[in-house]
């Protein structure tokens, strides 16, 4: 009977040790699912996060990091995790995945009005200056068809950044989802409507978090029941339309 209630035991330790363990969820600067609102990172995503982590009963601490060392961190450390993941073919293997969360489709934009930035295919697009996050699944995407820095890649540490250069005329095309795109230009002071969308991309991937190989297996199921439940229960959309309709 002692020896019984002695595997009972152990087996609670194991169980309950990684739940009481600092997890480290990181994400980057990508309004509106995660950015920084004065001290705190807010958004779309970070509130899934903190949800899916107070539900599951885990000691969550999301960091807003450049996208780079947001991605590597979560390949370093077991305890880890990286929002807002595109899940491609490439990236599979390298976590377990929890999804998918918040996320919309990309397109190619113009600034409103310029009607000398008129692609209509990525092969047209290739004789004008286009944005990208360094480390993002566009970059390599776009290399893939041809693009090239120095030529009509210009690299930047986040999505929004370009935004100033693109309403000033020096960069020619920006990508992202009209979610995204809307809010990039009212943080800059600009209308929401002053970028086109010109054609969709092909789509990379739904948004998830990923998570270290190492990571708790029975930890991620139950994050990604808790998910299931609240999308079953209209939380993500709602999130959606809070955080785009302020």
């Amino acid at each position: 009977m002692r020896w019984w209630l002695f595997i009972a035991c152990f087996s609670t330790a194991l169980w309950a040790e990684p739940a009481a363990k600092e997890i480290r969820l990181y994400t980057e600067h990508l309004p509106p699912y995660s950015y920084l609102h004065g001290d705190t990172v807010d958004g779309i995503n970070v509130e899934l996060m903190r949800l899916l982590c107070q539900r599951a009963e885990l000691n969550c601490r999301i960091e807003l990091l450049p996208w780079r060392r947001a991605f590597d961190n979560a390949q370093q450390q077991p305890h880890s995790g990286v929002f807002s993941t595109s899940r491609t073919e490439e990236r599979e293997p390298l976590f377990q995945w929890v999804g998918p969360i918040a996320s919309d489709w990309g397109y190619l934009f113009r600034l409103k009005g310029r009607s000398d930035v008129n692609p209509t295919n990525l092969e047209e697009a290739k004789a004008y200056k286009l944005a990208i996050a360094r480390g993002d699944v566009y970059e390599n995407y776009f290399k893939r068809h041809g693009f090239e820095y120095g030529i009509n890649l210009m690299d930047f540490a986040t999505k929004p950044e370009p935004v100033p250069l693109f309403l000033a005329k020096r960069v020619d095309l920006l990508v992202g989802s009209p979610r995204s795109v809307r809010t990039w230009l009212q943080q800059y002071g600009a209308p929401e409507d002053s970028a086109e969308a010109l054609f969709k991309l092909r789509n990379v991937g739904d948004n998830y978090l990923a998570l270290h190989p190492a990571f708790p297996t029975e930890l991620a199921a139950r994050l990604q029941q808790e998910l299931e439940l609240l999308r079953e229960q209209g939380v993500i959309q709602a999130l959606i339309e809070q955080y785009t309709h302020q």
